[in-house]
């Protein structure tokens, strides 16, 4: 057997939840990131957690920080032009809800806890390119600070280098790209909810999401042809107000903003998530919106799973079943998912016109009622939102 027996591009969530579980396990592998430990720590990005995915990093002893750390959340609001409707959804899910934790603390914590026990994790290196044949894969690498190439022999490579998914091959994917542009902004300001505020206005979604106790991540959905430059601090704040604030709330709260891109949010699934040797997890092997936030979670639900097929395989029963079960498993959760993200999508959002006609927007508006007012379609939606199985 080659040593390492896995080579893990990409120090994500997905990257390192592979090599939390290998390392738990015992089984061999070496982490290769190509992002510097302060540039790691920059990445602002998901925060998000569903109840599922605690309770699998729970199993596998990696849900501390979580868990110690965390928020936890049970409640969001629909805010539109009139009134702010909360949706209790811990209460549909036996008082289970969301943690909010930062992705990129979670990373750090992550990276910190494997290097201390012992973990084979390389910052700073670019994996340039990755073949295989019957007897294992070989991945080539840089070192970017030196410019030094090197190349790891193992059984088995697996892509979490995000969404470019460069070492997929000739494998295709089904891909769809939305007619809406959404502007996505970090902010020092505190949130102005207990939960998540998605706001459902005529001219379009607005969206504020918790970070931290001192930074707040907005959303704003905006026309096909937006530019960030186009959004001056001023112009941003007053359309904010206008989609968010209504009458019994206090206004959103506003701050420095730290963090400013345009987001077209496109979706994408590979199907197989596996070419050979080398397997996929996380926006490497699909992508999906924002919308409920379950990016973050299927990448770490996927990494799981792929890493007990590895540890299955080649850490002690030598039986395949899991790992070549792997795409078959995950699959069907990831598409469910999709289907879970666009429906998020028919509510929240007015489209590419972003002149919401009076028929979409009542059509947005009883979707909205559904999900408030019609026991079982909301207790399906609180549990599919939260991630409860039982």
């Amino acid at each position: 057997m080659r040593e390492p027996v896995a080579c893990v591009v990409g120090a994500g969530p997905a990257g390192l939840a592979v090599a939390g579980v290998l390392q738990r396990a015992g089984v061999s592998y070496v982490l290769l990131e190509r992002l510097d430990a302060a540039q790691l720590r920059a990445q602002t990005k998901a925060g998000m957690i569903e109840h599922r995915t605690v309770e699998l990093l729970r199993l596998h002893g990696m849900a501390e920080s979580i868990l110690e750390r965390g928020t936890k959340v049970g409640m969001c609001e629909f805010r539109t032009e009139r009134d702010a409707l909360v949706f209790d959804y811990a209460s549909l899910c036996g008082g289970r809800g969301h943690f909010i934790y930062p992705q990129h603390e979670l990373v750090v914590d992550w990276v910190d806890e494997l290097l201390a026990r012992g973990g084979d994790v390389r910052l700073g290196v670019e994996a340039t390119g990755v073949d295989q044949d019957h007897d294992g894969a070989r991945v080539q690498a840089l070192e970017i600070s030196t410019g030094a190439a090197f190349t790891i022999e193992s059984e088995i490579v697996v892509c979490c280098d995000g969404a470019t998914g460069a070492f997929a091959g000739d494998l295709e994917d089904v891909s769809l790209s939305h007619r809406f542009r959404w502007l996505t902004l970090i902010a020092a300001a505190p949130p102005s909810s207990e939960g998540t505020i998605y706001g459902i206005h005529r001219r379009g979604f607005s969206g504020q999401m918790h970070r931290s106790s001192a930074v707040t991540r907005f959303v704003l959905e905006v026309s096909l042809d937006d530019r960030v430059d186009d959004w001056p601090d001023d112009r941003l704040w007053a359309e904010l107000h206008e989609r968010l604030d209504v009458t019994g709330r206090a206004p959103i709260e506003e701050g420095e903003l730290l963090e400013r891109d345009v987001l077209v949010p496109r979706v994408r699934v590979r199907e197989p998530m596996q070419h050979g040797r080398v397997f996929f997890a996380g926006d490497a092997a699909h992508l999906i919106t924002p919308a409920g936030g379950k990016g973050m979670n299927i990448a770490i639900q996927d990494a799981v799973e792929l890493a007990c097929g590895i540890g299955e395989r080649y850490g002690g029963t030598n039986a395949g079943t899991r790992l070549a079960n792997y795409s078959a498993t995950r699959l069907p959760h990831v598409w469910r998912q999709q289907e879970f993200s666009n429906l998020m999508l028919s509510i929240l959002c007015a489209g590419a016109g972003l002149g919401d006609s009076a028929f979409s927007y009542a059509l947005r508006r009883a979707r909205l009622d559904q999900v408030l007012n019609e026991p079982q379609f909301s207790r399906w939606f609180a549990r599919a939102y939260v991630g409860v199985d039982d």
